[in-house]
């Protein structure tokens, strides 16, 4: 059973096009190096203050890890992470 690693950040005042940037070049490059990594999905609100990333692993102890490495500078202030089982994918 998957599990994603779930990250809220908090983006306002961040330019959305740096952002996107910053994912495409920096963010997604460096998940996919990561053991275990299937897939991810990043959010933003309509007024663009919070933002958040899913981010599907094999397994818990590996989506667990993904949320305690050293995750690449330049990226938006977290606010929460947490750890959610994937019950269903459609």
């Amino acid at each position: 059973m998957p599990f994603a690693a779930v990250t809220n950040v908090k983006l306002e005042g961040r330019d959305p096009v740096e952002g996107r940037k910053f994912l495409s070049e920096v963010l997604i490059p460096w998940l996919k190096t990561l053991p275990g990594f299937q897939t991810a999905r990043f959010l933003r609100t309509q007024d663009g203050t919070t933002g958040v990333g899913a981010v599907i692993f094999d397994t818990e102890s590996n989506a667990r890890a993904a949320l305690d490495a050293d995750r690449p500078a330049g990226g938006p202030p977290i606010e929460s992470t947490a750890i959610y089982e994937v019950v269903l994918e459609v």
